[in-house]
């Protein structure tokens, strides 16, 4: 799918959860345009060169290549005829590699079981640290002026890794035959650099399951009755009058929010979000998290 393709909106779908008085399921599903879109012709973005420091690396270009191609033609063609080459853009830049084994030995005491008492042994130890900087670049094929430029960087350390510590977290964090190799950890950190790169120039999707309350309330329940047949300006109108008749009744605030979102209108549904927080003095998770959703994506939306 082109981003230039990809309008801002709320695309959702209602679906009946059968428990008791409540109310449907509302899926919600926001449809963002990316942070730093590309132009709106591009068809095809094709993996150009990575220049790695040090030069040593050359594994670690090969990575980010691969890491690339997977993530970009989830959005765009890869590769192409002459046409959709004509509508290319290329991605390129440096990759700046740095990694460092810190090793040596501790004592620690272990349980014997042939002498059954504690002893002190002494035993091998690893920190491992890596970073990877990525300065992506993208231009038209032949071209010299970059159209945009984005920086990225992630890190990483054997002691703050879970895997080292054991599924209970009890193992040592030094321990070298827990640390992962150091070609699995670049790997991991080139593709969430390839990740970061491909959330800001490629549109992306908000999703949430929003259930519904339920009320005894006759314009509350024509409402939910009209959310669950999927029209939403409709549902929106009897909640309103709704909340108009029985204000404190933070069940139908929400429920009015939740269809405000799943009809587009993202700025009232955040308020009546914000709403059921004062009401309930913030006790409202459900509502909590709805807000933070709906505050994410009217950023986002601004931003175009």
């Amino acid at each position: 799918m082109r981003a230039s393709k990809l309008a801002a909106c709320c695309a959702v779908a209602a679906s009946v959860w059968a428990v008791g008085c409540g109310g449907p399921l509302v899926t919600v599903r926001h449809a963002l345009p990316a942070a730093l879109p590309l132009p709106d012709d591009v068809e095809m973005v094709r993996v150009g060169t990575f220049d790695v420091q040090p030069a040593g690396r050359r594994e670690v270009a090969a990575l980010m290549t691969e890491a690339l191609q997977k993530r970009l033609s989830r959005h765009w063609a890869i590769d192409g005829d002459a046409g959709a080459r004509a509508k290319a853009m290329e991605v390129g830049g440096t990759v700046a590699v740095e990694t460092k084994d810190v090793k040596g030995s501790r004592n620690i005491r272990q349980w014997t079981s042939e002498e059954r008492e504690w002893v002190a042994v002494q035993v091998p130890t690893l920190v491992r640290s890596a970073t990877v900087a990525v300065e992506f670049a993208v231009f038209r094929p032949g071209a010299k002026e970059r159209l945009l430029t984005v920086e990225t960087r992630r890190s990483y350390t054997s002691p703050e890794d879970p895997r080292v510590w054991g599924e209970l977290g009890l193992e040592r964090p030094d321990d070298p035959a827990r640390v992962p190799p150091a070609d699995e950890i670049l790997r991991e950190l080139v593709g969430r650099c390839a990740d970061e790169f491909l959330d800001m120039i490629a549109p992306r999707e908000v999703s949430a399951d929003v259930p519904m309350r339920g009320t005894w309330n006759a314009d509350g329940s024509a409402g939910l009755k009209a959310a669950e047949q999927g029209d939403f300006a409709a549902a929106v109108r009897h909640l309103e009058l709704a909340v108009a008749a029985d204000p404190g009744d933070m069940n139908l605030l929400f429920d009015l929010a939740a269809a405000c979102e799943a009809a587009g209108r993202l700025k009232d549904a955040l308020t009546h979000y914000k709403a059921v927080l004062d009401g309930t003095k913030g006790g409202d998770a459900v509502a909590a998290e709805a807000a933070q959703r709906v505050e994410r994506v009217l950023k986002r939306l601004k931003k175009r």
